[in-house]
């Protein structure tokens, strides 16, 4: 009942099996594939952590496998009964994926297809089938993040491309006929989403309402009242971001007056972040207004919930320059005392209170029985954006030691609790292994104390594997192809010096070299092919900030055969 293959001597040697619902040719057998470029590690040499730059370079083919997975075919090895494709799921993960790779144009397409997603009255739903056949089966709503999502992915795609004439493309929203109800460019569905960003508020402010949710599935309000009510910070943040971010795209495509309106936007959602959910110096996780009174949940003076520190809003407010670089500095203590463990970031510094019964605040965290996911803490989605708010404060150190605690080769030389795990996949938690939801309350100060075993979570299908192939382009390499300049920041331990990676940028093939010194991060000097590059940088407030070579500049230093990137840092 087997199959055996004889080979001959060889380095390496590959089986190809592939499920087809119609018939292949030769010349359709792989194109999924046949628009990746490559990403190849070289291990600097003696160097201590040689090891764990080949574990990294040995997991990226099976990142970017399971991302494609995610991306081209929404069945994934947990899911193999049918799945679709979450709305804020595929503007991350296949989104960060493409573009970090230099990607652009099946960007364009994932985009339009997510537009014709779009409800008529400007919102999305939760979820939506990928197929054409099922276009009717789909989510009947959304949380109140989902609506940021496909317009921060649209304003990310025209920084990296430049098409403005995406925003003129007509497409129907969901349920018109396309043949005869009124049909509408990009923009309007921009503009209806807009709309609603601006109706989701709470009264007085410019915070954003949290409707049936956030990016914790976990906590959907048990009060249907909270949901015009309550605001997570969280939320928040990802407001501020899709604004300044479309605000910079919108320049771009040559529209500056909306850009500027929007700019004044994000700046009142500024000001109330800083007024309204800051309380004793620490972020709020979710802040309720009632009666003209705040109280603030998932904080130290939370007296309902038992949480005391939530991790979402502190990483994404890092990310988006929301805090002072005294605040960010703050939280970042807080995040490493009182919300990291041996396998990562927690998303709470303790499990919310199982209840099995009537709900108080939050759904599913009060009654879902499997201590695992979003109920277990460590949500491995949320722990790369820790280790992507490390490398925007420049913290090289704990930024390479959270990539690797991502990476499942060679775990448990990392973090011995771990169970075996498959190790050539991604996964999207680290489950602690209580035998139930009651003795993971009593006891989660042992998870903390390396007392617990940690199984391997849900695999491949998430968003996460595209996410963490973006952390090793964008931040480790610290390569990212805008449509006018490359942008070059690489974050790396000076232990890493020495490290090459080879890499196509803008279609050409680069082998870049690195020399790190200092604190491993902030760039000093580029050069291609011996020629040193004009750099202009970007502004950042915890440290200095990106490098940018005009890209002209780049490809005029180019040459027809092997080019070689020489990259300072520190």
């Amino acid at each position: 009942p087997y199959v055996c293959i004889v080979i001959a001597a060889a380095q390496a040697a590959g089986v190809r099996i592939q499920g087809r619902l119609i018939a292949s040719t030769a010349e359709s057998l792989e194109p999924e594939l046949a628009g990746v470029p490559p990403l190849t590690l070289r291990p600097p040499q003696k160097s201590p952590l040689a090891g764990a730059v080949q574990q990294l370079a040995d997991i990226i083919p099976w990142f970017t496998h399971n991302a494609l997975v995610h991306y081209l075919s929404p069945r994934g090895l947990e899911q193999y009964s049918g799945g679709g494709w979450g709305v804020r799921d595929v503007c991350q993960g296949p989104v960060e994926l493409l573009l970090g790779l230099g990607c652009a144009a099946p960007v364009r397409d994932v985009l339009l297809r997510v537009m014709r997603a779009q409800n008529p009255d400007g919102d999305w739903p939760q979820w939506f089938m990928f197929f054409e056949r099922e276009r009717s089966v789909r989510a009947g709503d959304s949380h109140g993040d989902v609506v940021f999502w496909p317009i921060l992915a649209l304003a990310q795609y025209l920084l990296a491309s430049a098409d403005a004439s995406i925003l003129d493309e007509i497409e129907p929203f969901h349920g018109q006929d396309p043949s005869t109800a009124q049909r509408a460019c990009v923009w309007n569905h921009v503009e209806r989403a807009l709309d609603v960003i601006d109706r989701r508020t709470i009264a007085g402010t410019a915070l954003a309402a949290y409707g049936h949710g956030d990016w914790n599935d976990s906590l959907q309000p048990a009060d249907p009242r909270m949901r015009e009510r309550m605001c997570s910070a969280w939320t928040v943040t990802l407001h501020h971001q899709t604004l300044t971010t479309l605000a910079r795209a919108l320049r771009i495509a040559g529209r500056p007056h909306t850009a500027s309106q929007l700019d004044c936007q994000a700046e009142a959602v500024r000001r109330d972040f800083q007024r309204l959910l800051l309380a004793d110096g620490v972020l709020a996780g979710y802040a309720l207004f009632e009666g003209g009174e705040i109280q603030y949940l998932l904080h130290p003076r939370d007296q309902m919930s038992g949480v005391r520190y939530s991790a979402l809003g502190m990483i994404h407010a890092i990310l988006e320059d929301l805090f002072t670089p005294g605040q960010a500095r703050d939280h970042l203590r807080l995040l490493e005392r009182s919300l990291s463990g041996p396998d990562g970031l927690r998303l709470f510094d303790r499990p919310l209170q199982y209840r099995g019964g009537p709900q108080r605040l939050f759904q599913r965290a009060e009654s879902a029985a499997f201590f695992g996911r979003e109920i277990g803490l460590m949500y491995m989605h949320a722990h790369l954006r820790y280790a992507q708010a490390l490398a925007r404060l420049g913290d090289a150190e704990r930024f390479f030691h959270a990539l690797r605690q991502a990476n499942p080769i060679g775990l448990r030389e990392l973090i011995p609790q771990a169970s075996l795990r498959q190790a050539n996949c991604y996964y999207s938690s680290s489950d602690a292994a209580f035998s139930d939801r009651n003795e993971a309350g009593a006891e989660y100060e042992r998870v903390l104390r390396g007392e617990i075993a940690l199984d391997g979570g849900w695999r491949v299908y998430s968003s996460g594997a595209g996410i963490a192939m973006s952390l090793i382009v964008r931040r480790l390499l610290g390569l990212t192809q805008e449509h006018d300049a490359l942008v070059i920041d690489p974050v790396m331990p000076v232990r890493l010096s020495g490290l090459a990676a080879l890499v196509v940028l803008y279609g050409r093939s680069i082998e870049v070299h690195y020399d790190v010194r200092g604190a491993g991060c902030g760039v000093a000097a580029v050069d291609i092919n011996a020629q040193l590059q004009p750099l202009e940088y970007e502004a950042n407030p915890y440290r200095r900030g990106a490098a940018r070579i005009p890209k002209a500049a780049f490809f005029a230093a180019l040459k027809s055969d092997r080019n070689i990137m020489r990259v300072s840092v520190g």
